[in-house]
C-alpha cells in the first residue's frame, strides 16, 4: 500500500491532488485524529490550508490554520524536516499555553507530528498529523513512515511549484499576444491551436472556408496543418516561410518557428501570421516612423533583422554579445508591440 501511496504522490499535479494522496497515505497507515497540509507560509503563518478530521469531540470542529504552536520552533531550528509537539514542549514551557489559545479553548489532539518543507531557507508548507488524547504518541515505526513519505511530498511540491510557474509564463505570454493587434496564431507541431488573437482566428477561420471546408477556431486547415509539420520534419527554425491561399489570393501566411525550443513547452511551438491585402490594416506607420520609436543601438539591430541575418550574426556584425542582441531583440519587440521576427520584418518592409 505504501509503494501504490508513493505512486500516486509521484503523479500528482496540483495541490489538491497531493492533498488527497498524503491523506490516503495516513488513513491507510496509522490512527490519528486528525491532518492539514498548510501552504503559502508568510512569516511562519500560512495563508491557506486543507484539513480533515476524523473522529471530532464536537461534529463542527476544524482545526486552525495556524503555525502558533511551532513557530518558536521553526524558527530556532531552520530547515528541520521533521519534529512532535513533544519535542517543542520540551525545550519551550509556553507551548501547552499556546496550543490550547490556538484551539480556542478546546483540548481536540495532544500531539502532532510536522513534516516542514523548504524553500530557500524559508518553509513553504507544513503537513501536520495530530493524535488526541485517546491515541497513543507515535511510535519509532511511524516516524519511520514519515520520514519515508518526506521525500516524495517534498519533490511534489517542488514538481507543483515548477508547473506554477511555467502555467504563470504561459499566462504571461498569451497576455502578451492578446495585446497584439496582429493577426496571429500559435500552434504546436501537429497544427493544434494553443492560442490565437481575434483577428488570427477569424483569417484561420477564413483560410478553411475558401477550401470549403469551414472548421471550428480551435483548428487549422490541412493544409497549414501540413506546411508545419513539414517544417519540423526538416528541423527549419531559421528562416520563416509565407504561404498565398490557392484560391482567396489577397489571403497569405507567414509561418515562423523562431519559437523552436524556446522553453515554454517542450515541444516546438509555430506562430502564424495572416495577411489579408483586401483588409486595411490598423496601423499603417512608415518603416521611418517606426525606427523613430527605438534607440539608435536598437534601429541598428532591426534593420539587420529585416535583412534576414540571425541573433549570432548580428552580435557578429554589431561586435556585440548574442546575448546583448537578444536582450534587445526582446526590447524592440516590446516597444513595438511585436511578437517575432516575421512581424517585425513585414514592419519595416
Amino acid at each position: 500500500m505504501l509503494s501504490e501511496g508513493l505512486v500516486d504522490l509521484q503523479r500528482a499535479i496540483d495541490v489538491e491532488g497531493l492533498w488527497q494522496s498524503s491523506l490516503r497515505l495516513v488513513q491507510s497507515t496509522l490512527h490519528h485524529h486528525s491532518c492539514s497540509l498548510m501552504l503559502g507560509i508568510n512569516d511562519y503563518e500560512p495563508v491557506a490550508a486543507r484539513h480533515h478530521v476524523e473522529q471530532p469531540r464536537r461534529p463542527d470542529y476544524m482545526p486552525a490554520t495556524s503555525l502558533a504552536v511551532s513557530r518558536p520552533y521553526l524558527a530556532s531550528h531552520p530547515r528541520v524536516q521533521l519534529y512532535t509537539f513533544s519535542q517543542i514542549a520540551l525545550e519551550d514551557p509556553q507551548a501547552h499555553e499556546r496550543r490550547l489559545a490556538q484551539e480556542a479553548g478546546l483540548d481536540e489532539w495532544r500531539e502532532f507530528v510536522h513534516l516542514a518543507f523548504w524553500h530557500e531557507g524559508l518553509p513553504q508548507a507544513v503537513f501536520s498529523v495530530r493524535r488526541s488524547a485517546r491515541q497513543a504518541h507515535f511510535s519509532a515505526d511511524e516516524i519511520g513512515f514519515f520520514e519515508q513519505i518526506y521525500p516524495a511530498i517534498d519533490a511534489g511540491l517542488h514538481r507543483l511549484r515548477a508547473l506554477e510557474q511555467e502555467r504563470f509564463k504561459s499566462f504571461a505570454f498569451e497576455q502578451a499576444l492578446s495585446r497584439s493587434s496582429s493577426p496571429v496564431i500559435l500552434t504546436d507541431a501537429r497544427g493544434n491551436v494553443l492560442f490565437g488573437t481575434p483577428d488570427g482566428r477569424r483569417l484561420s477561420e477564413r483560410w478553411a472556408r475558401s477550401h470549403g471546408a469551414p472548421l471550428d477556431a480551435s483548428d487549422l486547415s490541412a493544409d497549414l496543418s501540413r506546411a508545419i509539420k513539414a517544417r519540423r520534419n526538416v528541423g527549419s527554425n531559421e528562416l520563416a516561410q509565407t504561404l498565398r491561399h490557392p484560391v482567396d489570393v489577397d489571403l497569405s501566411v507567414t509561418i515562423d518557428s523562431s519559437w523552436f525550443g524556446a522553453g515554454l513547452r517542450i515541444e516546438p511551438c509555430y506562430l502564424l501570421q495572416f495577411t489579408a491585402a483586401d483588409e486595411r490594416p490598423r496601423s499603417q506607420e512608415r518603416a521611418s516612423e517606426i525606427l523613430n520609436r527605438l534607440s539608435p543601438s536598437e534601429r541598428k539591430v532591426a534593420l539587420l533583422v529585416a535583412e534576414g541575418l540571425r541573433n549570432e550574426q548580428i552580435a557578429q556584425r554589431l561586435s556585440r554579445s548574442r546575448r546583448t542582441v537578444e536582450s534587445q531583440l526582446n526590447a524592440i519587440f516590446g516597444k513595438l508591440g511585436l511578437v517575432c521576427r516575421a512581424q517585425l520584418v513585414k514592419a519595416l518592409s
